[in-house]
């Protein structure tokens, strides 16, 4: 299985999650990403944690400004799952994908074992 880049919809600076977290708040941005693994607890949500371990889906997580732009090429919003075939990067889940996995990571991450 090879390895899956999560991309979020945010700069992944201290005044870059500040910024994410006022426009969240103010229901001017949102990430389904960052609500599926840490919402707003800075450590990450123990149902994605635990998710990833039991199930071992190799999975790297970069916010938008730490994504090669590769990556970001090969994907029509953010945010995004991506992995590499070959020497190209895909896209395997989209944001309106990765939204209909709310509350249930594990869901997800199964998903993305079949792929």
């Amino acid at each position: 299985m090879s390895k899956f880049v999560g991309i979020y919809n945010a700069e992944g600076s201290l005044i870059g999650e500040l910024r994410y977290l006022w426009k969240k708040l103010g229901n001017r941005t949102s990430c389904s990403l960052c609500d599926l693994t840490h919402g707003l607890n800075p450590f990450g949500k123990s149902s994605w944690r635990t998710a990833c371990r039991d199930l071992g889906v190799p999975i790297d997580l970069l916010h938008k400004n730490e994504a090669k732009p590769e990556q970001l090429s090969v994907i029509d919003s953010l945010p995004a799952i991506v992995r590499l075939e070959g020497d190209c990067w895909v896209q395997v889940m989209n944001s309106n994908e990765i939204a209909s996995y709310r509350g249930v990571p594990r869901e997800l991450l199964t998903r993305l074992k079949q792929l």
